[in-house]
């Protein structure tokens, strides 16, 4: 003879079954997606992107510092302007502040060729052993 709580204990048995699946397919997705973010942070990092490319990373590094230079060299060389009633008229802050920023892009135009050689002769090193 059945009883009517068989079919319930059945129904919850799968219920059970049922949580039990979606909590290993949830454990399964999250290792999936863990690992997916490693794998895509190690690719695109900096340190890896010049190791694939060194003379690539390289040049656009000479590129750019290249750019910036000149850029700041021409917003230095560039001649005052007139002032008109409806501008304002500059300030030592402002010569202060371009000779901050050219300051500024120097350093980083020399910190990015130090990086770059650093590398470049790092690769050049490991090949060549």
């Amino acid at each position: 003879m059945t009883t009517q709580n068989e079919p319930l204990v059945g129904i919850q048995a799968r219920i059970e079954e049922l949580h039990n699946t979606i909590a290993e397919k949830e454990e399964q997705i999250k290792a999936r997606t863990q690992k997916l973010k490693e794998d895509l942070s190690k690719e695109f990092s900096p340190e890896h992107v010049i190791r694939q490319h060194p003379f690539k990373a390289a040049g656009a590094t000479f590129v750019a510092g290249f750019v910036l230079t000149r850029s700041l060299k021409r917003s230095k060389s560039s001649p005052p302007r007139e002032e008109t009633a409806h501008t304002v008229p500059s300030t030592k802050i402002s010569t202060a502040s371009k000779i901050a920023l050219s300051t500024i892009g120097l350093e980083v135009l020399r910190s990015f060729k130090e990086l770059g050689f650093t590398y470049l002769q790092r690769y050049l090193e490991r090949k060549t052993r």
